[in-house]
């Protein structure tokens, strides 16, 4: 008969061993996964901060290439300003469509005051308060600006532009062809019509389509508001004559354009997802977004995360006939905004999102991209 073998489990002492090496091994497998998170947030942080910058950099390069363009508009003394805000030729009272500045800004000073004018001249809605605002409400709120921000401004006539259907008389109203109803044009768009020996800026009062041509009616007011259609216009010499769409007393053919004035504010201020945006009492920290104001339009919030904006302008002085930047400057050293070639644009950009690699802070890098101003010099 064979001997017959026992059997028995492991000891304690053998399972507190067993026990202990799971337990490292679990803790190993946990530390492994929490890093490969936190390396993955970080990694996704990195990811949307860039994405960020790219896509701010994109919309203002966008209005950057265009800035300047009025079609083949002549020089300014040859501009019919027909707005009743346009005193003397001076259209900074209606910043909205003032087209004698294609790029124009404001320097922060770092304590809520901004450079040249502290903001004067900002179309501004905060509190109820209206200032240089076509439609009301549509302004921008100072109180939500980051307070070391710039602000830029680039002002083009808007894509795509139209002509002449027929000849236009200095005292007629636009006939413009506009086949399939486009480009649409609407009552209370402000329009630039122009040639290469005249141009002239108006409010269409009420527009009508037929036939692909679209009527463009400019009627007058005395009512004060800025921005309505003057009776009469300032000429160059000083002069007060009737309202008309020429200085030079001469008419538009066929190969003058016609299209509404776009001028699109580029500023930092707070996001509307920032716990603070509703509620001044919210815990959190402050988020800030790239937004942008288009012509009478509300600001619209384009990117998050961006931090700080500052610009410098370059300025071309030489009169070489070719663009080279000498300097760059802030937009209250320069003389002539006309000599601006060239913008150098700085974004300081946050990630959204706190990240726990970071100490629950947010992500930071700062970039800068030369942007250069193809229709100015």
């Amino acid at each position: 008969m064979g001997m017959v073998k026992t059997q028995r489990g492991f000891s304690v002492i053998e399972l507190l061993i067993a026990l202990g090496l799971g337990l490292l091994v679990v803790a190993g497998v946990i530390q492994l996964f929490v890093g490969n998170s936190r390396t993955y947030d970080l990694v996704n942080a990195q990811s949307r901060l860039q994405e960020n910058a790219r896509f701010a950099f994109d919309f203002i390069g966008r209005s950057a290439r265009s800035a300047g363009f009025f079609g083949c508009a002549p020089d300014q003394t040859k501009v019919a300003f027909n707005l009743t805000g346009a005193v003397g030729g001076v259209l900074n009272v209606i910043p909205e469509y003032n087209v004698t500045e294609p790029v124009d800004g404001w320097d922060s000073n770092g304590n809520g005051s901004y450079s040249p004018d502290n903001l004067t001249t900002l179309p501004r809605s905060s509190g109820g308060v209206n200032t240089m605002v076509h439609i009301e409400g549509n302004g921008i709120d100072r109180e939500r600006l980051a307070p070391e921000a710039d602000l830029l401004v680039l002002r083009a006539a808007e894509q795509p532009i139209a002509r002449l259907a027929q000849t236009l008389q200095p005292t007629g109203n636009p006939i413009v062809a506009t086949p399939g109803g486009q480009p649409q044009f609407k009552a209370d768009d402000v329009l630039i019509v122009a040639d290469c020996e005249q141009a002239a800026l108006f409010l269409a009062t009420e527009t009508s389509y037929v036939g692909d041509e679209t009527l463009i009616l400019r009627t007058t007011s005395t009512s004060g508001n800025p921005f309505v259609n003057s009776p009469t216009i300032t000429t160059p010499a000083g002069d007060v004559v009737p309202s008309s769409l020429s200085i030079v007393s001469r008419s538009y053919g066929s190969e003058a354009t016609i299209a509404r004035v776009r001028s699109d504010f580029f500023f930092v201020a707070e996001s509307t997802d920032s716990p603070t945006f509703d509620d001044q009492d919210a815990q959190g920290q402050r988020i800030n977004a790239l937004w942008m104001k288009s012509g009478a339009e509300a600001p619209r919030e384009m990117v998050q995360g961006i931090e700080d904006m500052q610009i410098l302008y370059g300025v071309d002085t030489t009169n070489d006939g070719a663009l080279n930047v000498n300097q760059y400057l802030e937009i209250d050293k320069v003389d002539d905004v006309r000599e601006i070639v060239a913008l150098r644009v700085t974004l300081r950009v946050t990630s959204v999102d706190t990240l726990a690699e970071l100490g629950n802070e947010r992500l930071q890098r700062t970039f800068t991209k030369t942007i250069f101003v193809r229709n100015m010099g």
